[in-house]
């Protein structure tokens, strides 16, 4: 009997059992592939079996739902069609023939051999011509019309030349069999089973091709299914052997078995995975451990908030939608909504900026030369103990300034680190222009280093050499020279992301810095530099020492080559006189990985690898040592300007250095000082930090809510999370939870809500849904281009709003121009409570290039698609949209 004509329930069953087998042991290989890095939160033996156990149960349950899924899908499909009668006869026809004669039954092996093969030549030609063809073409006909022939015409050609060499081949193939009686060859499966190898084979030698983008890319998980679907064959027998065994059982044993089958290898994943060590483990170092967990979670989500307390759900009350690790923290309500660190007050934590009295040994006119470095590591550097010797020059600026030995970013990529540096806020409070594409700029809100010290009499000057410095972000506020140029030597890879470049710059950003220098020789002058080639990709420097072929020897050779020409500055800084007038400060944006956790290079990851950078301050007649007391970026801004003379400000963040600066003893507060880090990315991903001279504590909030816990002064490679013993560096969690709750509070939300109703000068009186009334918004009648246009909005809560709404803002101009204003009010909708009066403003970037004209700006309330219904009696309304204000934008 065939397979097709089986009973619908027993090859349902059997594929119910292929696709446990093979799900399980795909599972099973999966985390042994990760078994070394598993250690990192299962460190012992038994441990990291629980960590085996939990994958294969995982993707057991999967396989078993998947391997369901797809049995019925194909019986369906080939009992329901006049596809399953051609299976059945070309079935029975080719086991007879097979039976007779094995070299007769090879024509469809070959067919697959070589059509595939044709057919994918064929096509990626037709691609080609038809990408010549399209090129610079605007008219949208062709666009789809000249792929779908050139697609056609390809097949129409593949098809008869696959039919004609199928035959050469079918006659090689069955003189193979004749000659070996390899009868795998003439198998019913041959064919499928050849396609499938010759599609693996073709993405594993695209894979090597271009390993350089492939690697980091997340194939992990499709490397398991496939792998997955690889064995089902192999298993395929065991699953009918084991249907039957199982047939054999009286029929209440059986329906038994049948009926306890899923809900048994789901209570075996809850068993081995609830444990979090276990959970992180397999969401870190397996393909779908992660992904499988949370569909999981999904169906134990008892109250519908996406989170739930079983397999790292973290949901502290699944009883109560408003409280999970996602909620908005409502403050002073005695709810901890957010399952972290209790209930949180509207009040703010002082803000000291820790400014000292300036040494008096300090000269009164000294220079600030700023330097930045992308992509760097602090333990690859001589002075922070690394052995190769990549970095003489910064070596000898630590010997004759202070080395803070806990250096730490704010986040592992440029787009955050750059402008926490610049503006001394934490990356995610950064006053930022979201009306650029790819990455954010600043808005002229944000205050720079060089617009704090240009009024003390600096001259300012900043070298970049990247794109993302382009002046359209506004990274230049406060520099009287500007120059971005030398991001042209730092050109795009095709294909790849902003991840990889190739070029290199360093001597010209020396040469520019040093002609910088030489014009303002006889001024006091502050110059940033940015040294952009230890980033990715890699590449080799004969003008210094060569280190290795590998990707780590490469990289180091790209410090040494960024060193060798830090210390042409120097020299320049010692021939002019200016050393000893010069304050220099050294940092790298962010750091690099190189395969610890898994993790090669950075920017989703706060892991020391990524986030541990050198920070070096070397400041004239003050005394060189090392200081333990741990230094972030945001303290560079406050320390530079306190040394300058220059006063703190309210948005500062960070806290200045100077006491350190001058070797004074550290006080308490110093002793256990934090530095705290921010992490926001694409789809949901959420982290948080905090890290001290002892410890590194990781509070990854989304998708996967856990904590991580190092002993960085005993295990600086992060190798064993220590989160499941609660006395670990305590006070650093209990310092990063008080402080992710705080941030919480958006800044001016205490203030948002007023006392009595605002007066507005064009009342709108506008009821968006039920629960919003629009008083009014205070709007410029006349904006300039690449200006901000400030609003000023003031409402009347008139009842509670649900849970995910947010303001509909957008401003319409001339030639069909709309930019996006959205935003969450600054006091959030959660807090809201009928009567109350809020009162908050908003800026909306204008883009530069906006054309001139009559503007008008439209709000609602929007949740995903939906918009909430307007209702206004004297303003227009249009979409759910009311138009709350209308000006004039000139130049």
């Amino acid at each position: 009997m065939t397979t097709y004509r089986a009973p619908l329930l027993r090859v349902a069953r059997q594929g119910v059992l292929a696709g446990t087998f093979a799900g399980a042991a795909a599972g099973a290989l999966d985390a042994l592939w990760g078994w070394r890095g598993a250690r990192q939160f299962v460190p012992g033996i038994f441990g990291r079996l629980r960590f085996v156990l939990e994958s294969a149960a995982e993707n057991a349950l999967g396989g078993a739902v998947i391997g369901l899924g797809i049995t019925i899908a194909l019986l369906i499909l080939l009992r329901g069609s006049r596809l399953g009668d051609l299976l059945n006869f070309g079935w029975d026809q080719h086991v007879e023939k097979r039976e007779k004669d094995p070299k007769s039954v090879v024509g469809g092996l070959a067919i697959v051999l070589t059509m595939l093969p044709c057919m994918a030549i064929l096509l990626a030609i037709a691609f080609r011509i038809s990408g010549k063809v399209i090129t610079g073409r605007k008219a949208p006909e062709l666009m789809v019309a000249v792929p779908m022939v050139a697609t056609l015409a390809a097949l129409a050609v593949a098809v008869p030349i696959g039919f004609v060499v199928g035959r050469v081949v079918e006659e090689w193939l069955a003189k193979l069999v004749g000659l070996t009686k390899a009868r795998a060859l003439s198998s019913p499966f041959a064919p499928p089973v050849a396609a499938g190898a010759l599609v693996g084979l073709a993405l594993a030698a695209w894979a090597a091709r271009n390993w350089e983008t492939a690697r980091v890319l997340p194939l992990r998980g499709p490397v398991v299914i496939a792998l997955g679907i690889a064995l089902v064959p192999a298993v395929w027998k065991l699953a009918r052997h084991a249907e039957v065994l199982i047939q054999l059982f009286r029929p209440a044993i059986r329906r038994a078995v049948w009926v306890a089958y899923a809900p048994l290898l789901l209570l075996i994943v809850v068993v081995f995975g609830n444990a979090p060590a276990v959970t992180k483990a397999t969401a870190a170092y397996t393909g779908l451990g992660g992904p499988i967990a949370r569909g999981l979670r999904a169906g134990f989500d008892w109250d519908h908030d996406g989170y739930a307390r079983i397999l790292g759900g973290g949901d502290c009350d699944d009883g109560d939608a408003s409280v999970h690790p996602g909620a908005q923290e409502i403050p002073d309500d005695g709810i901890d909504q957010n399952c972290v660190g209790g209930d949180p007050t509207t009040t703010p934590a002082p803000n000291d900026t820790a400014f000292v009295s300036v040494p008096p040994e300090v000269p009164a006119d000294t220079n600030v030369l700023m330097i930045t470095i992308d992509t760097l590591r602090a333990d690859h550097l001589g002075t922070y103990g690394y052995a190769r010797k990549t970095s003489p020059n910064i070596d000898a600026i630590g010997r004759d300034g202070t080395v803070f030995n806990a250096g730490w970013s704010h986040a592992p990529s440029t787009r955050y680190s750059i402008p926490a540096i610049l503006t001394g806020r934490l990356p995610l409070d950064v006053y930022y222009d979201y009306s650029h594409d790819w990455w954010p700029g600043l808005l002229p809100e944000a205050t720079t280093i060089a617009e704090l010290l240009q009024p003390l009499g600096f001259a300012t000057g900043a070298i970049t050499s990247y794109v993302y410095f382009d002046k359209s972000r506004h990274m230049d506020q406060g520099f009287a020279e500007y120059d971005n140029s030398n991001s042209a030597r730092h050109m795009g890879v095709s294909g790849a992301g902003p991840e990889q470049t190739r070029g290199s710059s360093s001597e010209q950003q020396t040469n520019k810095a040093i002609e910088f220098v030489t014009k303002h020789e006889g001024q006091r002058w502050m110059l940033w530099v940015h040294y952009y080639d230890p980033h990715y990709a890699y590449e080799g420097h004969a003008e210094v020492p060569f280190f290795g072929g590998d990707r780590m020897a490469l990289y180091d050779g790209e410090i040494a080559y960024t060193d060798l020409h830090i210390g042409r500055l120097v020299d320049d800084l010692k021939k002019k006189g200016l050393y000893d007038k010069t304050i220099i400060v050294i940092t790298g944006d962010h750091g690099e990985g190189f395969g610890e956790h898994g993790v090669d290079m950075h920017g989703y990851h706060l892991y020391s690898a990524q986030t541990k950078v050198p920070m070096i301050m070397r400041v004239p007649k003050l005394p060189p040592h090392r200081s333990d007391v741990p230094a972030g970026h945001v303290d560079i801004m406050p320390t530079l300007v306190n040394l300058v003379g220059g006063k703190p400000t309210p948005d500062m963040m960070g806290h200045s250095l100077v006491d350190q600066l001058e070797a004074k003893p550290a006080t308490a507060a110093e002793s256990s000082k934090v530095v705290f880090q921010q992490l926001s990315y694409e789809n949901n991903h959420e982290m948080r930090g905090g890290a001290t001279k002892q410890c590194h504590v990781i509070y990854n909030v989304s998708p996967d809510p856990s904590w991580e816990v190092y002993r960085v002064d005993e295990d600086p490679m992060e190798e064993h999370d220590l989160s499941g013993d609660d006395d670990a560096c305590a006070d650093t969690r209990h310092s990063v939870e008080r402080w992710f709750d705080a941030s919480q509070v958006p800044a001016g939300a205490a203030e948002a809500l007023v006392a009595t109703r605002p007066v507005v000068a064009r009342p709108l009186d506008a009821d968006l849904g039920d629960g919003v009334h629009l008083i009014g918004v205070d709007a410029p009648q006349v904006a300039h281009r690449g200006q901000p246009i400030t609003l000023t909005w003031s409402f009347e809560a008139r009842g509670k709003v649900p849970p995910g709404w947010k303001m509909f803002v957008h401003v319409e101009g001339p030639g069909h121009l709309l930019i996006n204003g959205d935003h969450n009010p600054t006091r959030p909708f959660a807090w809201w409570r009928a009567g109350q009066f809020i009162r908050y403003t908003t800026t909306i970037g204008l883009p530069a290039n906006a054309p001139d004209g009559a503007y008008t700006i439209w709000a609602g309330m929007f949740k995903g698609k939906d918009r909430a219904p307007v209702h206004a009696p004297t303003a227009k309304v249009d979409n759910n949209a009311v138009a709350v204000a209308t000006l004039q934008v000139t130049q």
